[in-house]
């Protein structure tokens, strides 16, 4: 029987903006919360990956509301993972309403992280655990990478990563960075997601200063964080709703 996963979650007030619009950490969240579980039901979570010295770290997710969840609403999240390439490893998630409606399609990659030189381990090379996978994806064709944009603008604000950013790997949470994107962006319109993507390309550690640069234009906003050494750390990119009536 192919690997499938799914868990019930009630949505609060808490993961909705102040339009009404699920937020994005709310989003990732879910989706990690469900990712972690079934590695663990795998035998490849955490505990059973330090064994090798090696931990999952994410380093893109993207996702796309085809239906806005609301508060209260109970949802129903589904995730699947797909076979390993030399170094990353792909899982697949649908969020869904009472009904088994596709509300949010997202996909992810991960890959295995050594906990003490901080380097990216061969998953191939470390990976014992189930190959028996679902061939269906989220989105049709391979995630492309977030274009990067020069900023030609001081950034918006600097943000510096606190003890309840970072989580048991020591590191910014990936859950943590659209709260980084948002506050950046700032709306102050109730225009809503239609897809975000969020390339983490180098670990942020505690007190690291970023400098988070933000870019609007028409329906496509990015945003990145760079650090005082110039290398950036994530890139987002979020596409818009059309505006009603444009």
């Amino acid at each position: 029987m192919a690997l499938e996963m799914t868990r019930d979650y009630r949505l609060r007030w808490l993961d909705f903006d102040k339009f009404g619009h699920i937020t994005p950490t709310a989003v990732l969240d879910m989706l990690q919360d469900v990712a972690v579980l079934q590695a663990e039901e795998m035998g490849i979570g955490r505990d059973a990956m330090l064994e090798s010295n090696n931990v999952w770290v994410a380093v893109r997710i993207k996702y796309e509301v085809v239906r806005e969840p609301v508060h209260s609403q109970v949802v129903c999240v589904r995730t699947w993972p797909h076979s390993l390439s030399s170094f990353s490893f792909m899982r697949d998630f649908h969020i869904c309403d009472e009904q088994g409606e596709v509300l949010i399609k997202a996909s992810s990659e991960w890959v295995l992280m050594n906990i003490e030189t901080r380097k990216f381990a061969k998953a191939k090379d470390c990976y014992n655990g189930p190959r028996d996978f679902l061939g269906i994806r989220a989105f049709d064709g391979k995630m492309r990478k977030v274009a990067n944009f020069d900023e030609d603008t001081q950034p918006v604000y600097t943000v510096m990563p606190a003890f309840s950013d970072i989580d048991v790997n020591g590191h910014v949470n990936n859950a943590r960075y659209p709260t980084f994107v948002m506050d950046a962006l700032n709306p102050s319109h109730g225009r809503a997601i239609q897809t975000l993507q969020i390339d983490y390309r180098y670990e942020v550690a505690p007190q690291e200063p970023l400098a988070v640069h933000a870019r609007i234009e028409d329906n496509t906003a990015l945003v990145k964080g760079v650090r005082e050494d110039g290398v950036t750390a994530f890139a987002c990119r979020i596409e818009l709703r059309p505006e009603e009536g444009a």
